[in-house]
């Protein structure tokens, strides 16, 4: 793949008018703005494309500080606010989890029941049974009252 296809392929990702290519090592080398890229020297069109896909998912290497950043000072009334925001959304997972615990035990009598319809029909058919065996032997029994 030229380094125009990929430009025209990948004109969606910001700063890709830049891009250069280069073999090394038996690897492609892709490179543009802050980022950059590696492929197999054998890659697919596909392969080299979501390579360059997935180096965006990253930061760029500039945008790494050397060190972590100390964290924001909240104010008491910025706390409260991420406070209450953190509450809703452990409400709405909790209410979330809820009723997907609810529907899978609703799932679970459901089959339950059905397990219990199943097997009244298998009584039934038992039973069926036990009168057809009853029919039977009251007709061998019917021929010795008879004979005697």
């Amino acid at each position: 793949m030229s380094i125009a296809d990929l430009k025209t392929r990948l004109a969606d990702v910001h700063g890709i008018e830049s891009l250069n290519m280069e073999l090394q090592g038996g690897r492609i080398l892709l490179r543009w703005g802050d980022y950059s890229a590696s492929a197999d020297a054998a890659a697919s069109d596909a392969e080299i494309e979501a390579a360059v896909r997935n180096a965006l998912k990253l930061a760029p290497v500039a945008a790494i500080p050397d060190k972590p950043a100390p964290a924001p000072v909240v104010s008491p009334a910025g706390h409260t606010g991420s406070v209450a925001q953190s509450v809703a959304q452990i409400m709405e997972s909790h209410v979330r989890l809820m009723a997907e615990g609810h529907a899978a035990n609703v799932a679970r009598l459901q089959v339950s029941l059905q397990r219990q319809r199943d097997a009244l029909q298998a009584v039934g058919n038992f039973a069926d049974k036990i009168d057809a065996q009853t029919d039977d032997f009251l007709s061998v029994m019917g021929q010795y009252t008879n004979a005697l």
